[in-house]
């Protein structure tokens, strides 16, 4: 007699598991955020890691999308564990664009009620610039 796995056990959404989506795959898998100092105790790093039914997110590739709990991931690599019913995908975050769009840059001395602008790329003869310094192809 087979024995037949009843994988939902281990991935209820009472308890840890996310909801997770990749491209037309829907699931849920427990996402997992270890951080580790290295660079000598100098850099704090974090990774991120779901384990999930390697059924569904096994055959993911290297770059492909990956909505974990409503944010966005990129797919690092993909190894199975265990018998292979389960994998864990290494992930790393993934930008959008509202999360790149945030406040007006307040440099020093500024107040609240500032225009400063900061140009981070080319500039142009007439751009003031921050303490003279030129940035990328600007000049001061």
């Amino acid at each position: 007699m087979a024995f037949v796995e009843d994988l939902s056990v281990f991935l209820s959404d009472d308890e840890f598991a996310k909801p997770v989506t990749a491209g037309g795959v829907s699931g849920l898998g427990i996402l997992d955020m270890p951080s580790e100092v290295i660079a000598d105790g100098v850099v704090l790093t974090t990774d991120y890691k779901l384990t999930c039914e390697a059924s569904k997110f096994g055959d993911l590739a290297y770059g492909a999308g990956v909505n974990v709990d409503g944010h966005a991931y990129t797919v690092r690599n993909v190894a199975l564990i265990d018998n292979g019913a389960f994998c864990e995908v290494m992930l790393q975050r993934t930008a959008t664009p509202s999360q790149a769009v945030g406040a007006p840059a307040l440099l020093d001395g500024d107040g609240v009620a500032s225009d400063s602008t900061v140009i981070m790329d080319g500039g142009s003869p007439d751009t003031v610039y921050i303490e003279g310094n030129v940035l990328d192809a600007g000049a001061p």
